[in-house]
């Protein structure tokens, strides 16, 4: 679909945009397009098929290390200041090396660090491990959201972002359901499914090596123009680097980002203890009532791109259908609040799998907008950014747990702040955000 006009009802809804280096790309399909975003969506199953084997083997890992709240909040935190030091540094380097390259690289590094609880027998080398699971598993952000960049247009972005964002809930329903079928074979032996689980980042790296060209990621980027009544495109207009950081858009999504990270990152690492020490479910219970909380973020996340695309073929501005889908699924998060004051019950269940599907139904959208600041420095956006949203999300885990050592009363408390965050990332974005014109506009006055 690159480079050509396209018409619906008789309106021109895009610009015949022609470049050097779009013309040096080779021709693809759009059938490519979503096999890409299946590649991508299989790197985010194995990002977070790593990280889940740690949170949901929490309570044993607990047992194993003798650790309090606290501490498992920490060994968490050093995983969120791996990951953040680890947006800065591939955040640049993806602007700077080819993502054919670098991608394969952080999968298979992150993939032999997944490995490591299953060596080591001392809590501070089980913290480094996370440090560097952490750090190189942020190199997926960078280096998935310049493809999804390149390889989608404005209106289908968002539904490129939705295909690579559900593999974060595959990743999360396998690994649950693995821990039981293991543990009927081999209950005392359950630190293997961490060796298992690492071993798969090589297949991927070949998938993806055989799947791609250098110039597949050197493609035109596209923008979408926010004050017109239809779809419409436009080619993304850079400002230099410096500016990035002083435009009204880069400080809304840091407060977008900041807010719906803590709410889905609180839930994936503290629902187990939620589920298993405040409301007494075994483990067992625990793993499917949690495979069924990622499947129902899988649906969300799958959700929001479709309804983005259906909304914009029936005539929808792309970034109206945004805003729209965004305040239907930051209430539907919202619905931890309810949860947090339930007994245990399927109505306690129900609440907690419709924030999930709220939950990860905006990070497609948070993608799409990051994507609509830069394309040349694409990674260093979403690097600074991604650094901030774990450099807090670290500080989170560790104040939370000291919070209920304290006094175990206090989630609820904690949860109802939780489903209200994504709530006033909506706000923020729906009160502050510019168009395209304007942020031009604004930095040449600056400048």
């Amino acid at each position: 679909m690159c480079g050509e006009n396209r018409t619906r009802n008789g309106k021109r809804v895009g610009m015949n945009i022609n470049s050097e280096t779009e013309s040096s790309s080779p021709v693809r399909s759009e059938a490519w397009a979503q096999w890409m975003g299946v590649i991508l969506m299989a790197a985010l199953v194995l990002n977070y098929a790593n990280r889940a084997a740690f949170t949901q083997n929490a309570e044993r890992l607990q047992k194993t290390f003798s650790l309090s709240e606290q501490e498992y909040g920490q060994l968490e935190s050093w995983f969120g200041i791996g990951f953040a030091c680890g947006g800065l540094l591939f955040g640049v380097l993806a602007d700077k090396v080819s993502v054919r390259i670098l991608y394969p690289l952080v999968v298979v590094v992150w993939s032999i660090a997944g490995t490591m609880p299953a060596f080591v027998g001392h809590v501070t080398v089980l913290a480094i491990s996370r440090f560097i699971l952490g750090m190189f598993e942020a190199g997926h952000w960078p280096c998935a959201l310049r493809t999804t960049q390149r390889v989608f247009r404005p209106a289908q972005r968002t539904w490129g972002n939705s295909l690579l964002q559900s593999g974060a809930s595959i990743g999360a329903i396998v690994i649950p359901l693995a821990i039981v079928a293991w543990d009927r074979v081999s209950p005392s032996h359950w630190y293997g499914l961490f060796l298992v689980v690492g071993v798969l980042g090589v297949p991927w790296a070949l998938w993806w090596w055989n799947s791609t060209t250098y110039a597949d990621m050197q493609r035109e980027v596209y923008a979408t123009a926010e004050a017109t009544s239809v779809d419409h495109e436009i080619k993304l207009i850079e400002i230099p680097l410096w500016q990035v950081f002083t435009t009204r858009r880069y400080w809304i999504l840091f407060l977008f980002v900041n807010c719906i990270n803590i709410h889905w990152h609180y839930l994936r690492v503290w629902l187990p203890l939620i589920l298993g020490k405040e409301h007494g479910y075994g483990l067992d219970d625990v793993q499917y009532i949690s495979a069924m909380y990622y499947v129902s973020t899988f649906a969300g996340s799958i959700a929001c791109g479709g309804l983005t695309y259906f909304l914009s073929r029936a005539g929808w501005n792309v970034h109206r259908a945004r805003l729209a889908i965004f305040f239907g699924f930051a209430l539907l998060a919202g619905g931890v609040i309810p949860a947090a004051f339930l007994a245990k019950g399927w109505l306690l269940i129900s609440m907690f799998w419709i924030a999930g599907f709220g939950s990860l139904g905006l990070f497609p959208l948070y993608y799409s907008l990051n994507q609509e600041i830069s394309a040349k420095n694409q990674g260093k956006v979403g690097g600074t950014l991604g650094f901030s949203a774990w450099m807090i999300i670290s500080i989170v885990h560790p104040v939370v747990g000291a919070m209920v050592d304290a006094d175990p009363g206090i989630r609820p408390s904690i949860l109802t702040v939780v489903g209200i965050l994504p709530l006033m990332a909506f706000l923020v974005v729906l009160l502050g955000w510019e168009n395209q014109g304007a942020r031009v506009q604004r930095s040449t006055m600056n400048d």
